[in-house]
């Protein structure tokens, strides 16, 4: 057997090379106009990107993707037909920074220090409009499908107070494709090691018996592997654990039941 392994500078230049082309895809996508984006694609390749930069050590850009991520999900679901113009150029303007950014930095040595200019003020206006969006309309039927009682349990202290929700656990895969069919959820969040199979499997077998729920991975494994699985699932998001009742809210806020 032959041993491999990949230092620091080859992991960061397969990364530079695979953020480019997320990047690029992104662009010209919102390039297409708010009546012709994809805000889904744009959602993933963000989403990809952040857990690529959480893998390479640069908080910044981890942020940033994170952020512009959240964003494209808020405009997805919007739809369409409800996306601004301004809305739609804010996020076109900060990925154009941001890619522009990137391009001239990826091959320098102060790549791993955070840009700032007009990125920075472009990223606040982002996340200024992701705090003002509205709570769901209607409380919401939750199911939290996970193994461990201490994880439900803490799922159900951080959850937000006040707006009415209806939670629901199940510990294993019988218990979940049970309770999906009985109280119909709006949202299923999903713990991906599960003992009987992983998260995206079960989805799946609710998905096949008629479950309409938004579906939630529920990890601390972010690796790539598992976003690009989960977003092939047609998984809503990643909540990344340990919870807490900011990362919470931020999802339920983007769910429309």
């Amino acid at each position: 057997m032959v041993e491999t392994s990949m230092d620091q500078t080859t992991l960061l230049q397969v990364f530079c090379a695979e953020a480019r082309d997320r990047l690029q895809r992104a662009l010209a996508c919102l390039e297409k106009g708010s009546g012709c984006c994809d805000y889904n694609l744009v959602h993933q390749e963000f989403d990809s990107l952040h857990g690529g930069a959480r893998a390479v050590d640069i908080d910044w850009l981890e942020r940033d993707a994170r952020v512009i991520a959240g964003y494209a999900r808020f405009l997805r679901n919007l739809g369409p037909n409800h996306v601004t113009s301004a809305a739609h150029n804010l996020l076109l303007e900060t990925v154009r920074i941001l890619e522009e950014q990137c391009r001239c930095r990826m091959e320098a040595p102060s790549f791993a220090a955070a840009p700032g200019g007009r990125l920075g003020s472009l990223l606040e206006s982002l996340e200024s409009a992701l705090r003002a969006q509205p709570g769901p309309a209607v409380p919401l039927t939750i199911l939290v499908v996970d193994d461990s009682a201490t994880s439900r349990l803490l799922f159900r202290a951080h959850m937000p107070a006040g707006e009415g929700h209806a939670v629901f656990e199940a510990q294993d895969r019988n218990e979940a494709m049970r309770l999906a069919d009985e109280v119909n959820p709006h949202v299923v969040f999903m713990d991906y090691n599960m003992p009987d199979e992983d998260g995206v499997r079960i989805a799946g077998r609710m998905r096949a018996m008629g479950c309409r729920a938004a579906m939630v991975l529920l990890t601390a494994n972010v690796q790539q592997a598992v976003l690009d699985d989960a977003h092939a699932a047609g998984f809503a998001g990643v909540l990344e654990k340990p919870v807490n009742r900011e990362k919470i809210t931020s999802v339920l806020r983007s769910i429309k039941p």
